[in-house]
């Protein structure tokens, strides 16, 4: 099967793979036979000669950096390096509202939320410490630009965080954040006769930035970095240009 959306092979060895995922690609198989990144991954040619095994989760809506692991031993230091914050991966995110602080930390717990499901929630079901570290790049007119870290690795943990903060993604369906639309912004926006207007991006407004990896099997600590996907930088663009 021909993969709907590019990714690209960021690097890869023996032990770690890097890849830039694009939104709209599913990082894991689901339900229902949707394409996924890794299924993708195990069928390409350049990367064929060992397996590739998932390390962390990663929102198909999302965009950026992923990792996985070359072979079962590699798989689980990586998985213990995520878990003792060894692993650094920071998001750029545009989210609604303007903290007034310019750095913070949210630690608060998730779990299932008890009427949705697919949603997380501070004290659900089962919940599970978590604890996310951000700063501000750029503000805008009620719209704001962070840099996230999940020091943690729980589900949805940077959506529902944020959320928790007051500030949800611009566009996050499932946790409050609506369509960003340009005409909010520029003052004397006007559509013509039977136009109907698109939002500036009509995705999860969260791009996985870079990923800062330690030592490896006595290598060097490696840090990757990739810019944010045409619509995102498109996005900030128009904020700049008329939301300053």
């Amino acid at each position: 099967m021909k993969a709907l959306v590019s990714y690209e092979i960021v690097d890869f060895d023996e032990r770690l793979l890097v890849v830039n995922k694009p939104a709209g690609l599913a990082a894991l198989p689901a339900r229902g036979g949707r394409q996924s990144l890794l299924g993708l991954l195990r069928e390409d040619p350049r990367v064929a000669s060992y397996p590739v095994l998932p390390v962390h989760r990663m929102e198909a809506d999302a965009s950026g950096l992923i990792l996985f692991a070359r072979s079962p031993d590699a798989q689980r230091a990586l998985q213990r390096q995520l878990r003792e914050h060894a692993v650094v991966r920071e998001f750029m995110a545009i989210v609604r509202g303007a903290p007034l602080e310019d750095s913070g930390v949210v630690d608060l717990p998730l779990g299932a939320d008890r009427v949705d499901k697919k949603r997380m929630t501070i004290r659900g079901e089962n919940p599970r410490p978590g604890r996310t570290t951000w700063k501000m790049l750029e503000r805008f007119r009620a719209v704001s630009l962070l840099a996230a870290v999940p020091v943690t690795a729980l589900r949805h943990q940077i959506r529902a965080h944020l959320k928790a903060m007051g500030y949800p993604l611009a566009v996050d369906k499932l946790y409050g954040g609506e369509a960003l639309l340009l005409s909010e912004f520029k003052r004397g926006y006007r559509l013509g006769k039977g136009q109907e207007e698109r939002p500036l991006i009509s995705r999860l407004t969260l791009h996985a930035h870079s990923i800062s990896l330690p030592r490896q099997a006595g290598g060097e600590p490696r840090t990757y970095t990739v810019e944010a996907p045409k619509d995102f930088q498109t996005t900030l663009k128009a904020l700049r240009r008329w939301s300053a």
